[in-house]
């Protein structure tokens, strides 16, 4: 009965949780790599990056005849040409824990923005992340690895440590309040489940609402 509830809570969060995906996106720090002649530019979606908080892979690709500038500039942004279509030639995925958990990502054009693909997830642990970018251009092939950090883009920062008066429970520890619940609890537990279901929704009420407010603040 425990999982039947909390499955069906789950399922609701996840659609308050796609309701604010399609809100625009604060970008901020990237690291920019040229590849032959073509510049890509990979990051997360949004910053600061929470773990917990919906996010995901930013990834531009611009196309520069003459050999990819050193040093910005307004002559050189001027013979950069967005890179489309390569939704259908190259494949992405993230990396977690030093290579211990890959997950593959779906690259979708972003809307309006010619040479921009993102692809959305939620990272669920603190600390660095990779992602691989891999396939090919225009017939180059193309394997790249971009590593979060001081030079390139925001490592996954914990939530705890920005949670105040109150921290809420981490996904660990509600996990096992709920795994005790349903091996002892019974239906005489009705009042605890509500009270963890109340905290789960409460979590993720103040994810969402923190999302939308940083994706208005870049509007």
């Amino acid at each position: 009965m425990l999982r039947l509830i909390v499955t069906a809570m789950v399922a609701l969060i996840g659609i308050a949780i796609s309701g604010v995906l399609n809100e625009p996106s604060a970008t901020f720090a990237h690291e920019h790599r040229a590849i032959g002649n073509y510049e890509f530019t990979v990051g997360w979606l949004n910053e600061p990056a929470l773990a917990y908080e919906p996010n995901g892979l930013f990834l531009a690709v611009e196309f520069f005849p003459n050999g990819v500038p050193e040093e910005e500039s307004e002559e050189a942004e001027a013979q950069a040409q967005p890179v489309e279509g390569l939704e259908e030639t190259l494949q992405a995925e993230i990396i977690a824990g030093g290579g211990a958990q890959t997950k593959e990502l779906t690259l979708e054009p972003a809307f309006n923005d010619p040479g921009v693909y993102e692809s959305v997830i939620i990272p669920s642990v603190p600390g660095d992340y990779t992602f691989r970018i891999f396939g090919e251009i225009e017939g180059k092939q193309i394997d790249e690895s971009f590593t979060s950090g001081p030079e390139t883009f925001s490592v996954i920062e914990d939530t705890a440590e920005l949670q105040f008066p109150d921290n809420l429970p981490s996904n660990a520890d509600l996990s096992a309040q709920i795994t005790n619940l349903d091996t002892g609890g019974g239906d005489s537990d009705t009042a605890t489940i509500l009270a963890i279901i109340g905290i789960i929704v409460g979590a993720v009420g103040i994810g969402v609402g923190g999302f939308a407010l940083m994706s208005r603040r870049s509007m």
